[in-house]
């Protein structure tokens, strides 16, 4: 069995609120060359989506920051860097204690693409941490799956990788995109923040209470009938698109619902829960279809409304709250979704 020895987690940039950012994009809006009814209808649609009190983190300085496809990778590329430099800094004590070496580095990220990648970076600072031999892997173009997508990797290596370090990052921000007219560029806009965070994981708990068994995890792919439903677009750079922005949430619901059903017995009982925020109006639904009770939803929500959504990043933050609150042996339930259209549910155990 693999166990979670520690979990590492970073908000990248400043924050910015709702009220903040509505302000900046209705300067936008009024910008686009569109009919009255049409522009009535999108500023409608922009207004709902940052209805409430919520936060996000912005890598970038300020919305009007890179427009073109060379400044923004440049901006993804440096928050890169800023977020290795964030978590080095606190894995740092924890692997100088531990007296450990990494036998693979697994990396994700699915908001910006670099070579070398993620995981020869992190190398070039935490050399001392890594066997001679180590393996390399960078995960791309997974979606907000992509740091459970890692974990099952790891999950599935030989027991002589003793210690595996994950690392997801994610600057979905970089992607803004406040010069198209479609809605569903604009749920992307209103919906993502920056965000990083790293897991130690190993074959034996070596880290006392802070220790999660890893007990369950099932991947789902419905790439028949939901390779569109979140996807990549392409303007000046990526941009978030949806198959259908109408029918996206109720199509994410009923999907989820299926796979959810397949591992009912895993977790009907079991009250703790992680589940990637893609918004709380779906958090709701989802737990209304599942019999989740809303208490279990909570982490999610707050999460949410503190850090929006981080894309892959946003569970780890989740699981690392919900286990510093959980008692001894007791298990949480994990659960994504994303591009692909998939779905992961797995299960983790408080060792101590």
């Amino acid at each position: 069995m693999r166990h979670i020895n520690a979990l590492f987690t970073a908000a990248l940039g400043h924050p910015i609120e709702n009220a903040e950012l509505l302000c900046a994009y209705e300067k936008q809006l009024a910008k686009l060359p569109l009919a009255e009814a049409r522009l009535a209808e999108l500023r409608s649609f922009v207004q709902y989506s940052l209805v409430g009190q919520r936060t996000r983190y912005m890598f970038a300085p300020s919305l009007e920051d890179a427009h073109d496809f060379a400044s923004r990778a440049e901006l993804f590329q440096a928050g890169v860097e800023q977020a290795l430099d964030i978590l080095t800094e606190q894995m740092r004590p924890v692997f100088a204690a531990a007296k450990i070496k990494f036998d693979a580095v697994l990396t994700t990220t699915s908001t910006g693409n670099l070579m070398p990648g993620i995981s020869y970076r992190l190398a070039r600072r935490v050399s001392a941490w890594l066997q001679p031999h180590v393996m390399m892997i960078d995960l791309g173009n997974v979606g907000c799956t992509g740091s459970l997508k890692a974990l099952n990797l790891a999950r599935a290596l030989h027991e002589s990788f003793e210690n595996i370090l994950i690392i997801a990052i994610e600057l979905p921000t970089t992607l803004l995109d406040m010069t198209s007219e479609r809605l569903d560029i604009w749920q992307g806009n209103c919906t993502f923040g920056d965000g990083a965070a790293a897991l130690w994981i190993s074959n034996k708990m070596e880290h006392g209470n802070a220790a999660l068994a890893l007990e369950d995890l099932h991947y789902q792919q419905q790439a028949e009938s939901g390779i569109d439903l979140i996807r990549w677009d392409y303007r000046r750079y990526y941009t978030f698109a949806l198959a259908d922005d109408k029918t996206f949430n109720n199509d994410v619901r009923d999907f989820v619902t299926r796979a959810l059903h397949q591992t009912e017995a895993g977790w009907k009982n079991e009250p703790r829960w992680a589940i990637h925020p893609a918004g709380i109006s779906l958090l709701v639904r989802l737990g209304r279809k599942l019999g989740i009770p809303p208490e279990a939803l909570q982490p999610s929500i707050e999460h949410y409304r503190k850090y929006s959504n981080m894309s892959s990043a946003s569970i780890l933050h989740i699981l690392k709250d919900v286990a510093t609150t959980a008692p001894a042996h007791a298990a949480i339930n994990l659960l994504t979704m994303g591009a692909g259209f998939n779905v992961i549910y797995g299960r983790v155990r408080k060792e101590a």
